[in-house]
């Protein structure tokens, strides 16, 4: 994994911290799965990484 820095909204990241608060999920996990809906949009080829422990972690510190 890659870490990136990006800017987004107040009301994106109070939206995306409630839905963190609520689905136990780290706000980076939210943002990658969004990445991967966006990219699998109109590409039916893309296919996401599978999700395993070692490697999208749930928390969004990096290592």
């Amino acid at each position: 994994m890659k870490r990136t820095n990006l800017y987004l909204t107040e009301k994106q990241m109070e939206r995306l911290h409630q839905r963190s608060e609520k689905e136990g999920v780290a706000i980076a996990e939210l943002v990658r799965r969004a990445v991967d809906s966006f990219l699998a949009w109109d590409d039916p080829t893309y296919q996401p990484d599978p999700i395993h422990p070692k490697t999208r972690k749930s928390h969004s510190s990096p290592g």
